[in-house]
């Protein structure tokens, strides 16, 4: 993925985009999902590469550039895009070597080596505004005395670009990346629901953006270290096994145990925290507005056998203590389809910059309960309200589906999971 916070690629052939590799914390799957189908990146293309010295002799990198080959039709399919995307398959020290324009191309001077046998990488980022084309990667390096250009490709083929499409994501989305969004991965046109779409009401004109450009983004929060990772799974995972052999590791252990286990199909379970932000692009003097959130419950699942609880516990983990940005919660219950939680809730926008959008976030806590084992799909109704009296209604779910939370198996006490992983430990359950 790009090495920006910004990924989009277009699928040929305008092939239907899986609901599993989009929502919340799924852009890695995305990518693996596109790149298998020959997508080609739009407007930017990031290689990550390595260079490998003789065991008798370093190397030196002396200059890179990237090199414009034969021109491709502009391609046609579906558009699929990440905000926030970071590839965690890349060593993290892998620095970026250089940002480089195939519109304007140039030379990059460099010097870094590798001793005899050893190895020397980076990524190189590749920029386009209207080339559709084929590209590679040459390099310049001294071994010895020697001086050789390398060549750095997609095993033999040329890597491909396109130039920009219009974003799929919305300034909400980007500016959830600030808060502790995790990322999201999104397609264009693959879904019945349009994150941030509004609905018609006074003042609102232009179908899927409000006033001034205005957007609404709502996402579940990875947890901190007051919180623990609870799950509910239809079946038992193995790999989360393979996880935690050794979970003397802070940090790590719990969010790979939540990936794998939302890979397999499992849902969230017990209180969680979500972010909502909104974002305007007004004119300076929209700083003040008022906010209605409910909750809206599309379905309820019971379960035909007793579902499998994961619970994990981070280093610190501190107990049952809510995180401390939220300043109300919500309790799903079977018979309440519609769940109002905040009226009139006051907003105050902020401008990192003169030229960005005005954001605000509200936290707040969703804790499902009811007898049995359930799960909740709901969305995330919001209504805006401007000091001109303008109003703002968005339906938020994720990724066009409802958001999903399930009541958690193994009841409320950390000893009596079926299993329960500490980060710092060993296993309890």
């Amino acid at each position: 993925m790009s090495w920006s916070s910004i990924w989009s690629a277009t699928v040929p052939k305008g092939e239907a985009v899986p609901e599993r590799v989009l929502g919340t914390g799924r852009c890695g799957a995305l990518h693996r999902w596109a790149t298998a189908r020959s997508a080609v990146p739009r407007g930017t293309s990031a290689v990550a590469f390595t260079l490998a010295a003789p065991e008798d002799r370093g190397l030196v990198v002396r200059s890179l550039r990237v090199v414009e080959g034969r021109a491709l039709p502009v391609p046609r399919g579906r558009d699929v895009e990440c905000v926030g995307a970071v590839d965690h398959t890349v060593a993290p020290g892998l620095g970026v070597w250089g940002k480089l324009s195939l519109d304007a191309p140039r030379d990059l001077g460099l010097s870094r080596y590798a001793r005899p046998g050893a190895t020397v990488g980076g990524v190189v980022e590749a920029r386009t505004a209207d080339c559709s084309c084929e590209w590679w990667i040459e390099v310049e390096v001294l071994e010895g005395d020697a001086r050789r250009t390398v060549r750095i490709d997609d095993d033999g083929r040329p890597f491909t670009i396109a130039p920009p499409v219009a974003r799929i994501g919305t300034d909400a989305q980007d500016a959830s990346q600030r808060y502790g969004a995790l990322d999201v991965a999104l397609a264009r046109g693959a879904v019945a629901l349009t994150h941030g779409a509004v609905a018609p009401a006074r003042g609102v004109v232009a179908p899927g953006r409000a006033p001034g450009g205005s957007s609404a983004h709502a996402v579940r929060l990875p947890e901190i270290r007051a919180q623990g990772v609870w799950m509910a799974a239809d079946r038992e995972v193995p790999a989360v096994g393979r996880i935690v052999g050794n979970p003397d590791v802070p940090g790590v252990v719990c969010e790979r145990v939540e990936r794998t286990l939302m890979a397999a199909g499992a849902h969230r379970a017990g209180y969680t925290t979500y972010a909502l932000v909104l974002a305007d692009r007004s004119p300076p003097g929209y700083e003040e507005a008022v906010a209605d959130v409910s909750l809206h419950v599309v379905r309820v699942e019971r379960p035909k056998s007793r579902p499998t609880g994961y619970d994990c516990y981070p280093a610190g983990w501190s107990g049952w203590e809510p995180d401390t940005r939220e300043r109300i919660s919500a309790e799903l219950v079977p018979d309440a389809p519609v769940l109002p939680f905040l009226t009139a809730e006051p907003l105050r926008f902020h401008r990192d910059t003169a030229a960005g959008p005005a954001t605000d976030v509200l936290y707040f806590g969703v804790s499902p309960s009811g007898a049995g084992h359930l799960t909740y799909h709901f969305t995330i109704e919001v209504t805006v309200k401007t000091r001109s009296g303008e109003f703002a209604r968005y339906t938020l779910d994720d990724a066009g589906r409802p958001f999903v939370l399930a009541t958690r198996p193994d009841g409320v006490s950390p000893s009596n999971g079926e299993h329960t992983y500490y980060e710092i430990g060993e296993r309890i359950g």
